[in-house]
């Protein structure tokens, strides 16, 4: 029997319900990018009520980051000696771009930050929990460490948006251990490469 307007009556089934909204978040946020999704579109394809959804995950944010899973530099990759830091960091976020499906949610996002002010704003926080705050904790907070750390970050984005992204030639058919192997000398120079001295300084010590 369905209730007026074609919903099925409540089951009493939690999780079960819970998890029909992450499948039916995750298809319309891909689908759909995050700035085009609503609560309010999620909880009728997953057929529930509105309220239900709010009360399960609080707002869309928190929906989104439940749907498409946080990710994070693993912290074996900055743990241990500086040496072979570039090719940790380069793994983890190789197998993670390369496995990931053309309609994941998380390219929506990245996408639709350019041209919509929540996305971007989620985004931003997201990379700032992601690598900004693990990598400031492994290359410290000194002026060395903090130019060593955006120097990494600025790496990971190019490579995420010139090989996923954009796909631009050749980084975008260059095999992937070919390319992990130069991505990941690039990042270990950005990590403990020497770096240039302003005018009058000695030159900065390699990072040890």
């Amino acid at each position: 029997m369905n209730l007026p307007g074609g919903r099925r009556p409540p089951r009493h089934d939690p999780e079960g319900r819970r998890a029909d909204v992450l499948r039916a978040a995750r298809r319309l946020f891909a689908a759909n990018g995050y700035a085009q999704t609503s609560i309010r579109a999620i909880a009728a394809e997953a057929d529930v009520n509105h309220a239900l959804v709010v009360t399960y995950f609080g707002g869309k944010e928190a929906l989104f980051m439940e749907a498409v899973g946080r990710f994070q530099i693993p912290q074996n990759a900055l743990e241990g000696s500086v040496d072979g830091m570039g090719a940790r960091i380069a793994r983890a976020y190789m197998e993670r771009w390369e496995n990931m499906a053309d309609d994941d949610p998380w390219l929506a996002l990245v996408r639709s930050s350019f041209s919509h002010e929540g996305s971007y704003q989620l985004l931003r926080s997201e990379l700032e929990v992601q690598q900004t705050m693990p990598l400031r904790q492994a290359l410290g907070g000194t002026s060395e460490g903090l130019q060593r750390s955006a120097m990494v970050e600025c790496l990971i984005a190019g490579m995420i948006m010139t090989r996923y992204l954009y796909r631009l030639e050749p980084a975008g058919s260059l095999p992937a251990a070919a390319f992990e192997a130069v991505f990941a000398n690039s990042l270990q120079q950005a990590i403990s490469g020497p770096l240039p001295a302003a005018d009058g300084e000695p030159p900065r010590r390699v990072l040890k």
